[in-house]
């Protein structure tokens, strides 16, 4: 079991690429705090200018994305909020990733995003190394 990050989930919404594909696969279970869909939507406007198409595209691909993915309720990780917000300290919006990672006691993140570079304790999984294994 990998969380998704936001950012993984937005390349899959930019383009038809590797972040889509992995997603799509079905080979993983991917599982993401309830804050994803909040993070989605709120920058909706930004993906269809980046992606060329209209925001009620975006919203399908939206829908259609996360039922590849479980979202799990803040109360199922909220317990570790305030361990996840020491590990990542430089970014509290990631938090929600991580403490959602510790709950379920999954194999780790899927992300591109650099503030988990470095940080003890949290497995990161890149977009290339989830490719090789599908």
């Amino acid at each position: 079991m990998i969380v998704i990050d936001a950012n993984a989930v937005i390349s899959a919404l930019l383009k038809d690429g590797k972040s889509r594909q992995i997603i799509v696969s079905g080979k993983f279970t991917l599982v993401a705090p309830d804050y994803l869909s909040d993070e989605l939507y709120k920058h909706k406007k930004y993906i269809a200018e980046k992606a060329e198409i209209s925001e009620g595209e975006v919203e399908l691909l939206i829908v259609l994305l996360l039922r590849r993915i479980r979202i799990v309720p803040s109360a199922e990780y909220k317990d570790n909020m305030a361990e996840a917000v020491r590990l990542i300290e430089n970014d509290v919006r990631d938090a929600p990733y991580v403490a959602c990672c510790m709950a379920l006691k999954c194999d780790g993140i899927w992300t591109n995003d650099s503030d988990y570079d470095d940080k003890e304790g949290i497995r990161v999984f890149k977009t290339e190394y989830l490719m090789k294994l599908l």
